[in-house]
């Protein structure tokens, strides 16, 4: 998509001086403020093609230079700025409004911040007193409400999901029920602030296992095997649209036998004459067998999920970007990276077109920053777009 220059002609009275300027057609005035010099659209086109289509700045200062418009990469990230500030109220808010969801998927992923050389103190979350912390991830979380919209939030930081989604409970109604975590084995993703219920990722377990198949091909096609029947029958509760409670009684009866045999068939593998304790079999088969009532809890809890693969497919957009990109800057940047990438996927799982959004969004900045509740991608639809732009 090609950059476009408005002049706009003007002419001067030689009798009295008065000035003459052409007006801009009505689709290019709504498209930016009086005296704004890059449009909604273009501000949305550049934020798009760097967080969704993983497009660094200085690709697109290239882009724009072969097309006739030269932008620089520092312009880019300034108008992307612009853009994230009328964007934070939303992501602040969802933050708050994330805290009351009924189910959380959370995962994280190395990243990189140049200007965070310094390791810095944090407190130790599974004990007392504190520790030198010098590791950058992205922290991602979706948060499912009762309505059954997905929120997701993104954290760049020295930090991992766990401390993330500490942040976020922080906000929880404590008259709530105990809320549903999907996550993997590791302790620094588990929530601290508050009791909950915890559901382990069976992808994970499953992955032990294929990851050692060339070793130890007959044990592993056994799992293999049962656990694509699980998945199978998770795969029928949803094309069955089963409620949570129904899902349940439908694992209950299909779903639990084939755990319960699996586990049974570990426990054997652990007795026989052949088994070589430091394998990667072992570790497979001990991770089943040490975190087997967390891997079935979605056989115990109405509303428990099978995997954490949902998040996994959403952590590809900040893969993406790290890929292309390799890394932030600064902190700052890194603050406009999650903010984008945010409600860019908080879109695509709610069915949003984004740059019909964040166009809205800008027309109507102080509508948002006072009720930013009632602009969430889920709230929106395509009347927004048209409520009139308030004067700033």
């Amino acid at each position: 998509m090609a950059a476009q220059k408005h002049i706009l002609e003007q002419l001067r009275c030689n009798r009295c001086g008065a000035l003459f300027t052409a007006p801009l057609p009505e689709a290019v005035s709504q498209d930016g403020a009086r005296g704004q010099k890059y449009a909604y659209s273009a501000r949305t086109v550049m934020a798009l093609h760097k967080f969704s289509a993983g497009s660094p700045y200085y690709r697109q200062e290239g882009l724009q230079s072969l097309l006739g418009v030269p932008v620089t990469a520092s312009t880019i990230y300034d108008q992307c700025a612009l853009l994230a500030d009328d964007l934070r109220p939303i992501w602040l808010i969802m933050i708050v409004i994330a805290a009351n969801a009924v189910h959380f998927h959370l995962d994280d992923t190395g990243h990189k911040i140049l200007d965070q050389k310094t390791p810095i103190e944090k407190a130790k979350r599974n004990g007392k007193g504190t520790r030198l912390r010098s590791g950058v991830y992205t922290s991602g979380v979706i948060a499912t409400l009762d309505s059954g919209e997905d929120l997701v939030l993104f954290k760049t930081n020295i930090g991992h999901a766990g401390e993330w989604i500490d942040e976020i409970l922080t906000h929880r109604d404590p008259q709530l029920s105990l809320p549903l975590i999907m996550c993997d084995a590791l302790s620094s993703n588990r929530p601290t602030v508050t009791a909950h219920q915890l559901s382990l990722c069976n992808a994970h377990s499953r992955r032990g296992f294929t990851d050692v198949a060339t070793n130890f091909p007959q044990q592993v096609q056994y799992v293999v095997k049962q656990y694509a029947q699980i998945w199978l029958n998770d795969t029928e509760a949803k094309r069955q649209q089963l409620n949570a409670q129904q899902r349940l009684s439908y694992h209950q009866t299909h779903s639990l036998p084939v755990m319960e045999s699996i586990k049974t068939w570990a426990e054997q593998q652990r007795e026989s004459p052949q088994w070589q304790e430091h394998s990667g079999l072992a570790r497979a088969v001990a991770y089943l067998l040490k975190h087997y009532t967390e891997l079935t809890a979605f056989c115990r809890i109405a509303g428990a999920k099978l995997d954490n693969n949902y998040m996994e497919m959403v952590l590809r957009l900040i893969v993406l970007n790290r890929k292309n990109a390799y890394f932030y800057r600064t902190q700052a940047g890194a603050e406009v990276g999650d903010i984008f990438t945010s409600l860019i996927a908080t879109c695509e799982l709610n069915g949003v077109n984004p740059f019909d959004y964040f166009n809205a969004v800008q027309r109507n900045r102080l509508a948002v920053s006072r009720h930013p509740q009632q602009w969430l991608p889920g709230n929106y639809r395509g009347t927004l777009a048209k409520v009139s732009t308030v004067a700033a």
